[in-house]
């Protein structure tokens, strides 16, 4: 059995329908952790993104953004087991495309990751192409 997920340790089984489903919990939860802000909703250190905006107007933003945003689902999903993340692009309305991919119950899975350049909102979809 794995570790439970940072937002269920906060939540009630009753909070937490079988109905939704593991890949819906996660999906929430991620979306939970990478929209909190470094330093701020948590007291562990670390919890949260923020670094990246160390890197603005420079080179190395994209590898600091997809590292961090990598650490951070690896560390505080668990049940998403072999997570990688890639960049697919981004669109007219700023928004950076990610493909978060990994292994929840044993199956492959495959998520969109869209990240809004300017006010770092994270949104965590199903990938209907993958």
């Amino acid at each position: 059995m794995t570790r439970p997920s940072f937002l269920d340790k906060f939540t009630s089984a009753w909070q937490r329908p079988d109905t939704q489903g593991e890949l819906a919990q996660v999906r929430q939860n991620l979306e939970a952790v990478l929209n909190t802000k470094e330093g701020f909703g948590y007291f562990v250190q670390g919890f949260g993104v923020g670094r990246y905006t160390a890197q603005f107007g420079t080179r190395e933003l994209m590898n600091t953004l997809s590292g961090e945003l990598l650490n951070s689902i690896r560390q505080f999903e668990p049940r998403l087991q072999d997570a990688e993340l890639e960049l697919r692009g981004r669109d007219s309305g700023l928004w950076l495309h990610f493909i978060l991919t990994g292994v929840l119950n044993g199956t492959p899975r495959s998520l969109r990751l869209l990240f809004h350049t300017v006010s770092g909102q994270v949104r965590v979809e199903e990938d209907e192409e993958g």
